[in-house]
Parts: structure tokens; sequence; C-alpha cells
């Protein structure tokens, strides 16, 4: 299944949910559990979420690669200019190699998830809803698709980090949005999609 796909049945199971538990904040709810049925496939380089989560540091790393390309062939340049011809290539090796690593989606994404933690603990004094959330997106970014995202165990802790962003922004119904979100998204991968997931 397609992202536009799970986050219509996601919308739908939280609405449900939403709807029979009685719950009047509808909006928050239902966003969080639209981005739960995302979460899964935090695991896909092509994944939806992947995608949206990992912009804006892709961004950030292309500014930088403009301005370092500059800077490494300026140096590069003046070292073989000046005879350490051997520093100057080796530089240039060493840059190429760290733009290749960059280049993958996936890293991105778990630089984004590092820099989410280290934002929750410094920024937040040591919140660890995000701390949490940031580690879950860098850890899910390293794993094979349809693996361990894809089970009840990964379900287990996205719904605990819920329940930890519901105590911090105490909004009602974050944590059961959450679980039924990304619940969804198993469910549908297990119905409709020839490859089944495993889910223990």
């Amino acid at each position: 299944m397609d992202g536009k796909s799970h986050v219509i049945v996601g919308l739908f199971a939280t609405g449900v949910t939403m709807y029979a538990t009685n719950n009047d904040a509808m909006t928050v709810p239902l966003i969080v559990g639209a981005i739960s049925s995302l979460a899964p496939d935090l695991d896909h380089h092509n994944g939806s979420l992947t995608k949206k989560v990992s912009t804006p540091l892709k961004i950030l790393f292309s500014f930088l690669f403009l301005a370092v390309s500059l800077f490494i062939i300026m140096k590069t340049g003046k070292l073989i200019y000046s005879g350490s011809w051997i520093y100057g290539v080796g530089i240039l090796v060493l840059f190429l190699f760290c733009i290749s690593w960059l280049r993958n989606l996936k890293t991105i994404l778990m630089l984004t998830g590092l820099l989410i933690s280290f934002i929750g603990w410094f920024a937040f004094y040591g919140n660890w809803s995000i701390i949490a959330l940031g580690l879950f997106i860098a850890i899910s970014s390293r794993l094979k698709h349809r693996g361990p995202t894809h089970s009840l165990y990964f379900l287990a802790i996205w719904s605990g980090i819920c329940f930890f962003i519901q105590k911090d922004l105490q909004i009602d119904g974050l944590w059961l949005a959450g679980t039924v979100g990304y619940f969804s998204h198993l469910l549908a991968d297990q119905l409709f999609t020839k490859q089944s997931i495993k889910w223990l």
C-alpha cells in the first residue's frame, strides 16, 4: 500500500475510535493518527513520512554542500599547487565519500532523528518524549523494510512515545490516536499486500 492509502485507513480508524470514545477534540488526534499510520514505513527510503521528515535537513545539507564544495576545491587547488598533492587528493576523496554517504535518504533520516533527540535533551531539558521520538526515527531508518517496525514490539514502543507526548502536551486522545493509527498500518499491510508482516 502507498502512503495515501495508509493515511486514509489511519484517519478512518482514528476517527471511528475518537467518536466511539466520545473524544471532543478531534483535530489533533486525527493529525497524530495520520502521522502514526505512516510511522512504520520510516524503515523505507521511499516512504512518505521518510521524505517529509528528511526534507529540512536535506535542504540544509544542500546549502552546506555548496559552501563546502567551494572550500574543498580552493583548498585542494592550493595544496596541489604547493606540492602537497597527496593531502589535496586525500581531502577530495574524503569529501566525495562523505557526499555519497549523505546522499542516502535513510542516512539523512537517521541524522534527523539524532538531531531531534539532541534538541529534546538540550533545548527542552531532557524531555523524554522528544528524545524517544528522535531515537525511534533514527533506529527505524537503519532497519530493513517490513522488519521490526512492522511488529507488535514497535507498536508498543510507538504507543509509549505517544503516551508521554500526551502527558507532556496534556491533550487527551493522543495516545489512543497514535496507537490506532500505527496499528491500522500493520493491519492494512497484513490484509491488503501480498507480503505479510511478522507480528512478533
